[in-house]
């Protein structure tokens, strides 16, 4: 194959059963000039066989075989070396695509923008059945003032929703990738994509291009419990931070800076208080993770209500009380998963969080 327009790179660990209709719907993208690198990491079960009968549905369809297993940090770096394309995507196996996500994403690729990104639809699933589905990040994010670096605007975004932190709603530029040998770090299995985007954002010249629409379909399955076991590790959002703090060491301290990373930490504090209360670690365990969360958590200064807004303020110090009290942590968290898990109340949940970063 002659070098495509965009190369679409995929890790694939024990997935046969799911990763068939990820290919499929890219094979029925209405965009044609792209290329599939699929890597296998060492599978266990039958997902080698079955990724070497699907490459013969398409031409434009490559597979790679790990020798060992290195999780998918290793596996994207192995696709980016064999990929040819101008432009680089990185899906997950067991997710999917909509229709007309590629061709959208390659019209507003110019010589002006450095990375396209859209909303995405998390998909809730238990038990294999569909709880729901939601349409999130698709509303238009805030643009960049015009006294505001490109750092400080990216730092208020990343407070602002989570549409920068993955990379599967996202085209990149190859050329930036390579030029800057840019990789996803291998040995980081939580907030990898984070590290990686970081990393390119560090050397964009261009802009970024927004799209209003949910392309990407995230699985969100709540059997075992809804998150890893890495996201329950504290530590692991604290190298995150650190990380960000290391992507905003060239912007000059002031009040707003240190504000917006304040925002940012506490919201991240929320996210593991409610990854603790939403596992299927037995209540003892979920109290003692608590308590521990409290000793190792920073407690940045509260952020001025000119710079993050009084309804972010006053979430910032509802949630230094909540971690100093773990079991009212744990009955109020377990409230809040209700609802923004539930079918009906579930939009409401989110229009509430629209209206904080309003």
């Amino acid at each position: 194959m002659s070098k495509p327009n965009i190369s679409i790179i995929i890790p694939a660990y024990n997935c046969s059963k799911q990763i068939f209709f990820m290919i499929e719907s890219i094979i029925k993208q209405d965009f044609s000039d792209w290329e599939l690198i699929i890597v296998d990491d060492k599978s266990t079960d039958d997902t080698p066989t079955v990724l070497d009968k699907l490459k013969k549905l398409d031409k434009r369809i490559r597979v790679y075989h790990q020798k060992k297993n290195g999780g998918a940090s290793v596996a994207r770096n192995t696709g980016i070396k064999h990929a040819k394309g101008q432009f680089l995507m990185f899906f997950d196996a067991d997710d999917e695509i909509k229709e007309g996500m590629l061709s959208s994403f390659f019209k507003k690729m110019n010589t002006n923008i450095d990375l396209c990104v859209s909303g995405f639809t998390l998909r809730t699933l238990k038990n294999n059945r569909t709880l729901h589905v939601a349409e999130v990040c698709c509303q238009n994010p805030p643009t960049q003032n015009s006294d505001e670096s490109f750092r400080l605007y990216i730092l208020r975004l990343l407070g602002y929703d989570g549409r920068l932190y993955q990379v599967w709603n996202k085209l990149y530029r190859a050329d930036i990738i390579y030029k800057n040998k840019i990789e996803f770090q291998p040995g980081v299995n939580f907030g990898e994509d984070l590290v990686f985007n970081l990393n390119y954002f560090s050397h964009m010249t261009g802009k970024i291009e927004f799209i209003d629409k949910p392309f990407y379909i995230y699985r969100q399955d709540l059997d075992g419990g809804t998150y890893s076991k890495s996201s329950l590790i504290y530590s692991n959002r604290i190298d995150n931070f650190r990380e960000l703090t290391n992507f905003m060491s060239p912007e000059l301290d002031s009040p707003i800076k240190h504000d917006l990373l304040g925002w940012i930490n506490y919201s991240w504090l929320y996210s593991h208080l409610s990854a603790i209360t939403n596992s299927d670690l037995d209540y003892p365990e979920k109290v003692k993770r608590l308590h521990e969360v409290s000793e190792l958590f920073t407690y940045p200064p509260l952020g001025k209500r000119k710079n993050i807004g009084g309804k972010r303020r006053n979430i910032e110090s509802a949630l230094r009380f909540l971690v100093k009290n773990p079991k009212l942590c744990i009955n109020l968290m377990r409230l809040n998963n209700r609802l923004k898990q539930s079918p009906k109340l579930g939009k409401l949940w989110r229009a509430v969080r629209r209206n904080i970063n309003a």
